[in-house]
């Protein structure tokens, strides 16, 4: 028995089989720049946390309270557009404080990009 050969116009397209390939090799390339942002992306992140945990320490040693617990946390990460600095994203900390040492409360930092924008606390 004998098989028949028959090509079907439809079966692999000359163009489609140049994309595949092309995506293919494109994949690795891919992987490695999405990797790359990711840890650019971090970098910035702990440096934004950095001076957060900078400001928040700033702030309650000039009103005169106790900064608890040493760290700023993050409450939001947004994108977010100003006039003055342009699009980037809006990232929200919060810190607590105290100042008798017993009731605990909460400051918030703003920044917008890595620049703080503003500093709120109870006063």
């Amino acid at each position: 028995m004998r098989a028949l050969a028959v090509n079907f116009p439809y079966d692999s397209p000359p163009a489609l089989t140049k994309i595949h390939r092309t995506f293919h090799n494109m994949t690795p390339l891919a992987l490695l720049l999405l990797i790359v942002f990711l840890v650019w992306f971090w970098q910035i992140s702990q440096r934004c946390r950095d001076t957060a945990i900078q400001i928040a320490r700033q702030t309650c040693k000039q009103q005169g309270v106790q900064f608890l617990d040493g760290t700023a946390s993050l409450q939001s990460v947004r994108p977010y557009y100003s006039r003055t600095g342009g699009p980037g994203l809006k990232r929200t900390y919060t810190f607590d404080y105290s100042e008798d040492g017993l009731a605990r409360q909460t400051g918030c930092i703003i920044m917008h990009n890595a620049q703080v924008t503003s500093v709120l606390v109870d006063s």
